[in-house]
C-alpha cells in the first residue's frame, strides 16, 4: 500500500528541515505518538528513533539521509503493519517549502491484510495528512498545535 502527502509551508527551506530532521520531536506533530527519543544519535543514516504509541512501541531506522533535502525510514513494530518505509523530502519554493511524505506500508495478517488495504488506506491517509498540517502549524507558529489536527484541515498540498 503505497500513500503520498503533501504540504505548502510558510517558511524556508532550512527552517522547514531544521524541524523535520529533529527526529525526537516528531511527538510535537504527530498526535498519536506520545513520546519520541533517539538513543544514541539522532541524525544520519543509521539513527534509529523510538516512537511509544498506545499499545506499542515503534523503531525507526534511517536508511537515507541526505542533509537539507530528504530522509528515509524502515519502521517496525507500529500496529497493524508488518512494515513500513517512509521517505520526507524539502523543496524550497521561495520564501515556501513543500514537504512530502511519500510512504509504503505492509500489512500484517498475510492475504487477509491485504483484503483489508481499501479499508485502512483512508484512514492512514488521513493520519498522515493531520500530521503534515500539524507539522506546518508548528513550524509557521513556533508551537504545537493544542487541538485536535483534523481541525487544520484543509491544508495546501502545493506551493
Amino acid at each position: 500500500m503505497q500513500m503520498r502527502s503533501s504540504v505548502c509551508i510558510e517558511a524556508p527551506a532550512a527552517a522547514v528541515w531544521e524541524r523535520l530532521a529533529d527526529l525526537e520531536s516528531i511527538h510535537l506533530w504527530v498526535g498519536s505518538i506520545r513520546s519520541s527519543q533517539c538513543p544514541t544519535t539522532s541524525r544520519g543514516v543509521g539513527a534509529v528513533r523510538i516512537c511509544e504509541v498506545p499499545g506499542a512501541t515503534v523503531r525507526e531506522t534511517i536508511e537515507e539521509w541526505i542533509e537539507g533535502r530528504s530522509f528515509r525510514y524502515r519502521g517496525e513494530g507500529a500496529p497493524m503493519m508488518e512494515r513500513a518505509t517512509n521517505t520526507w523530502t524539502v523543496d524550497a519554493y521561495g520564501s515556501k517549502t513543500l514537504v512530502t511524505s511519500t510512504a509504503e506500508v505492509v500489512v500484517k495478517w498475510s492475504w487477509f491484510g491485504r483484503l483489508m488495504e481499501p479499508l485502512l488506506k483512508p484512514f492512514f491517509v488521513r493520519l498522515g495528512t493531520e500530521s503534515l498540517a500539524a507539522l506546518k502549524f508548528l513550524i509557521e507558529n513556533g508551537r504545537p498545535y493544542s487541538g485536535p489536527a483534523r481541525r487544520l484541515l484543509p491544508i495546501p498540498k502545493m506551493c
